[in-house]
């Protein structure tokens, strides 16, 4: 906490410039970001990091491992107001010995998002809030046995899959079906502009609208040849 004083301290020693523009919005705003920052590292709001005042029975529901912890931190960010978490989940660039990671690591991915939503949902959140499981790309069908791979998978981005929940979505379904053996799309593509379009729309932002700059440029949320029909770029009404 000294260190963290200590480094704050110097920061405002060398900011000449908001000394000299004292009053200006812009470095009024940026002063009460700030002083957010420090509440969660230094003060009270900080005490949420300390998992260790969470039962012990809800920490065993997430796992006892860092995704597990990770996802009842979210829940915890979350109910204090904290707009937006990211959980980052690493090892699934499974080139090597696939299956042995997998025995692993879906257990921990099971556990941890299924009790995340289980506990948004008891606590009237889930509604309110959207969860986004995903990767940037699958793996691929086809099995890499040889040395020095051992069973491993590469990178493969014709055909994978997404997990959205809560957020006003319609649960409990699938959009979309691959061929069988996982290799193609063989009926209703969603690309991933349709998603994140999907996602806009639910946190109530027109993916057309234009972003605020301060050179009021024409910078639209998402390109206009992204968002279309469903077929080239829509709208996942599906799901609602």
């Amino acid at each position: 906490d000294a260190r963290q004083r200590s480094r704050r301290k110097l920061l405002h020693s060398l900011d000449a410039l908001g000394r000299a523009l004292p009053g200006d919005p812009n470095f009024e705003l940026l002063d009460r970001c700030e002083e957010k920052a420090y509440d969660m590292i230094l003060g009270d709001a900080g005490k949420i990091f300390d998992l260790n005042t969470a039962p012990a029975d809800v920490r065993e529901r997430y796992g006892r491992n860092t995704f597990g912890q990770s996802c009842l931190m979210a829940r915890r960010l979350v109910e204090t107001g904290v707009p937006f978490v990211t959980i980052n989940f690493n090892g699934w660039d499974t080139h090597k010995q696939h299956f042995q990671a997998m025995q692993r690591k879906l257990a921990e991915l099971d556990a941890g998002v299924s009790t995340l939503l289980a506990d948004l949902a008891s606590r009237g959140l889930l509604e309110s809030t959207i969860v986004w499981c995903s990767g940037e790309f699958g793996r691929t069908p086809k099995i890499q046995w040889k040395p020095p791979w051992n069973g491993g998978r590469g990178h493969f981005g014709h055909c994978f899959s997404t997990l959205v929940a809560g957020g006003g979505f319609r649960g409990g379904q699938v959009v979309g079906a691959s061929d069988r053996t996982g290799s193609e799309v063989a009926e209703r593509p969603v690309h991933p502009r349709d998603l994140i379009g999907t996602v806009y729309t639910q946190l109530g932002i027109d993916p057309r609208q234009k972003l605020p700059n301060p050179r009021n440029l024409d910078v639209p949320v998402m390109a206009s040849s992204q968002v279309g029909t469903p077929a080239g770029g829509g709208l996942l009404h599906e799901l609602i």
